[in-house]
């Protein structure tokens, strides 16, 4: 007997995909086909000057343009050895925070809320409106960081290599405490009510992967982690992974090599949380324990509540810098371009963001690589949706697709970000290197 089922259009995620998938004597298919076009990002890179490049991956995407800035000044401040003050790494930081607030509310309370309240979208349901606000005062704090500190809320324009444009002041700084200060006693409330939800039984046994630096929760600094073992640089990374183009999709598949073999992996706050919990306050890491939120986090539904941590981090966090600023003695440092080669990783809202430059020795691109955290999640997803299906093969076809639905959403995956390249004909696979279909 076979079954088919498709998702022509999936709602409530950022870009476009969908999802076949095939059952047929107990053997379960699946396709994440993302059909957008092509967006080149690394084509459109090529012969700019390194002082364009942090604006042009601005506009990579709308909802993480701080992640590809800071993802992008730092590999070229490695190129040129540029320093830059203490001052300047916090204030980056705090942007940072910015992103993490407007990115994650957008996702907790209007992308994957909605689905643990039997409502369509957020505005559909009387009873669920009360929360949906909730979370449209917490983006709009975060829109308003981003606009002190970078000029605007979506592709911010002070970020450059060696620092800032234009330094804040400090009194628009601070005037934005008491906001900051409510909204993160209100975002520990906030934590609870997301463990209470109900999650299912869907246990993963995957390799999470994230930045961690000793010192603090990652950010901007750090090694590349994981469970099972990781521990490399920055550029060590990209020689344990690998991106391949899948035949059904427009989206680079990424993997990691693990003992001669090619598997999936997991990036995101689920593996920042449960790589790096030591490094949250100890407020949050009470707060978790009285909500019964043990870790590690195994189920990709309760990415909601590792995010909902996170937003609470990105309150507390943003408040202390604000009040231990003070204006650096310059807002760019002095430094002069040079040829080189570099990586530098960042942590986007999604998950890990790799960037890697090679310039030339008037600073201009010659070469580079960019890998997105959604292209290194679309192998995980599919391989949790065929574990899903195929546990679930008793059940209809509605709801099947229904719940493979709040699966993807579950990643929260920025679908425009992925589709960066398309590779040679002859580089594609007929399916993905790690077997799902």
């Amino acid at each position: 007997m076979k079954r088919l089922f498709r998702i022509d259009y999936l709602p409530r995620v950022e870009g476009e995909v969908g999802i076949t998938a095939e059952i047929q004597d107990g053997e379960v298919t699946v396709r994440a086909a993302v059909f957008e076009a092509p967006r080149f990002f690394e084509s459109f890179l090529k012969g700019r000057h390194y002082s364009d490049v942090a604006d042009f991956t601005a506009r990579i995407c709308g909802i993480c343009p701080v992640a590809y800035q800071m993802s992008a000044v730092h590999a070229v401040e490695r190129i040129f050895g540029v320093e830059v003050e203490e001052q300047v790494r916090q204030l980056r930081r705090l942007l940072y925070c910015g992103e993490w607030i407007e990115s994650h509310s957008l996702h907790i309370y209007l992308l994957q809320g909605p689905d643990f309240y039997g409502t369509e979208n957020a505005w559909s349901k009387k009873e669920y409106l009360p929360i949906a606000k909730k979370g449209l005062s917490f983006k709009k704090l975060g829109n308003r960081i981003l606009t002190i500190i970078g000029g605007r809320p979506i592709h911010p324009v002070s970020v450059k290599v060696g620092g800032f444009s234009k330094l804040p002041e400090k009194k628009v700084l601070r005037s934005v405490l008491p906001d900051l200060q409510k909204a993160y006693e209100e975002s520990l409330g906030e934590i609870g009510r997301a463990a209470r939800l109900s999650f299912g039984e869907n246990r993963m046994d995957v390799e999470c992967v994230s930045l961690r630096a000793p010192w603090e929760y990652p950010m901007n600094y750090g090694n590349v982690a994981s469970n099972k073992g990781v521990d490399t640089s920055m550029s060590g990374f990209l020689d344990v992974v690998r991106e391949s183009q899948v035949w059904h999709s427009t989206a680079l598949h990424s993997e990691m090599r693990k003992g001669g073999l090619w598997s999936p992996y997991l990036v995101g706050p689920i593996s920042r949380v449960n790589l790096n919990d030591e490094k949250l306050p100890a407020e949050i890491r009470a707060r978790m324990k009285e909500c019964g939120i043990s870790l590690p986090i195994t189920n990709i539904r309760m990415g909601i509540v590792a995010r909902s941590i996170e937003l609470s981090y990105a309150f507390h966090e943003a408040t202390r810098i604000i009040r231990e600023y003070e204006a650096p003695p310059m807002s760019c440092a002095d430094f002069k371009p040079r040829a080189g080669e570099a990586v530098w990783i960042t942590e986007a809202p999604r998950g890990m963001l790799v960037h890697r430059y090679e310039l030339d020795d008037s600073g201009y691109v010659k070469n580079c690589t960019l890998i997105p955290p959604t292209s290194q999640n679309l192998g995980q997803m599919e391989r949790e949706l065929r574990d899903f299906i195929r546990s679930h093969l008793d059940k209809p076809v509605d709801f099947l697709r229904k719940e493979s639905e709040k699966i993807v959403r579950s990643y929260d995956p920025c679908i425009s970000c992925s589709v960066h390249l398309v590779v040679p004909e002859e580089t594609k696979t007929e399916k993905p290197p790690h077997g799902v279909r």
